[in-house]
């Protein structure tokens, strides 16, 4: 996901992923985020809920965990 913005940073999203392993949860600006402006917390949270995981039928119901992405300006 390209951000509409000059922005540059790092953005920690925690998510929460079912068993299937779909993404059913973000908070886009988690503790480590270095930007939170809103272009880059918009453009982290949709990237990380297009993410999918392997599916576990064993896993427990709700898996959280963070991703991290690091937007960087073209020179």
């Amino acid at each position: 996901m390209q951000p509409d913005c000059q922005e540059e940073g790092t953005v920690v999203v925690q998510i929460q992923v079912n068993k299937n392993g779909k993404v059913i949860f973000t908070k886009p600006g988690y503790k480590g985020s270095t930007n939170t402006a809103p272009c880059l917390l918009k453009a982290a949270k949709e990237a990380a809920l297009r993410t999918t995981w392997n599916p576990d039928e064993k896993a427990p119901a709700n898996q959280v965990g963070t991703i991290i992405y690091k937007f960087t300006l073209s020179k």
